[in-house]
């Protein structure tokens, strides 16, 4: 029986494109994958802090810029990122300064060449 390759950690290649950033937290929040399995979009959360709402700002706005040059970045597997919220000021509960990004990250299994 032939089973798809494995897909990418979508969350993993956000969290390393991004971490240099600082601030930065990535979290997946839904996932699909049609027939014949071979390519996922998933949909995740970026919450960006900083010690002002200003350097929130330029920093998710930076964030942003990253995630949608990853199409053209070969060895990223990433076919294709679209913004599907944000970013939006969302301070933390305590006041603390957050700006939240949601992108839809679409992904392809490459099968590994022997």
């Amino acid at each position: 029986m032939m089973h798809a390759p494995p897909l990418p950690d979508v969350e993993s290649i956000v969290y390393a494109t991004l971490k240099d950033l600082g601030g930065i937290s990535v979290f997946a929040y839904d996932a699909g994958a049609g027939w014949p399995y071979v390519s996922e979009t998933v949909s995740v959360q970026v919450d960006v802090h900083a010690s002002s709402k200003k350097r929130t700002h330029d920093r998710v706005y930076q964030a942003r810029q990253m995630l949608l040059q990853l199409p053209f970045d070969p060895a990223s597997q990433v076919g294709r990122v679209e913004i599907l919220s944000g970013p939006q000021w969302l301070p933390e509960p305590d006041g603390a300064p957050r700006y939240v990004l949601r992108v839809g990250v679409s992904v392809r299994a490459f099968r590994k060449v022997k």
